[in-house]
């Protein structure tokens, strides 16, 4: 006689016939668990799988200028308003500026991005991409000129060092960065 047998002969034998009759060996009961949760086991990661392709999939922007909106955090879809106090609130916290001095730099900041929305518009129906760059840079020179007079001597240096560490930085960017490589495609 195997074992098995044996010990589920013997629970059987203390079960009182008529109550709770359908106990069952340990053997069985383990082998059928351990089924169970393999099975559960595979449907919960097929579930979880199937709900992150989802949510990739609905949350990936289809087109260029909506992925770099979202890096920039949304700065593409920004009116001129927001462009001014998100700057005038920038250079306030990196500059020290005071409250007439910060005043100043949002009016600077809003009349240049409204400039700077309006060159874009016309750009983009112009086909002299240079001519249009060369504006862009004019504009931006006459606007640090204004904000360089607003600023105190000391502002003035900290800014101009933090725009040309700026610029450096999206010239390395360009140089060895993602742009070339999009250039080379």
């Amino acid at each position: 006689m195997h074992w098995r047998y044996g010990c589920w002969l013997e629970l059987q034998s203390q079960i009182k016939p008529g109550v709770g009759s359908t106990i069952q060996p340990a053997y069985l009961h383990s082998k059928d668990s351990l089924l169970m949760k393999k099975m559960l086991a595979i449907l919960a990661v097929a579930f979880l799988t199937a709900g992150t392709a989802t949510a990739q999939t609905a949350t990936t922007p289809t087109t260029p200028g909506a992925r770099q909106g979202q890096r920039d955090g949304g700065r593409m879809n920004m009116t001129p308003e927001q462009h001014a106090d998100r700057q005038a609130q920038r250079l306030t916290k990196q500059l020290g500026l005071s409250a007439d001095q910060t005043a100043q730099v949002r009016a600077i900041a809003l009349a240049e991005a409204q400039e700077t929305k309006t060159m874009r518009a016309n750009a983009s129906a112009s086909t002299d991409r240079q001519a249009a760059m060369q504006q862009m840079k004019a504009t931006r020179e006459k606007y640090d000129a204004q904000l360089n007079a607003v600023l105190t001597p000391a502002q003035a240096t900290k800014y101009t060092e933090m725009r040309d560490q700026k610029m450096g930085k999206r010239k390395d960017t360009m140089k060895g960065g993602k742009m070339k490589a999009k250039m080379k495609s």
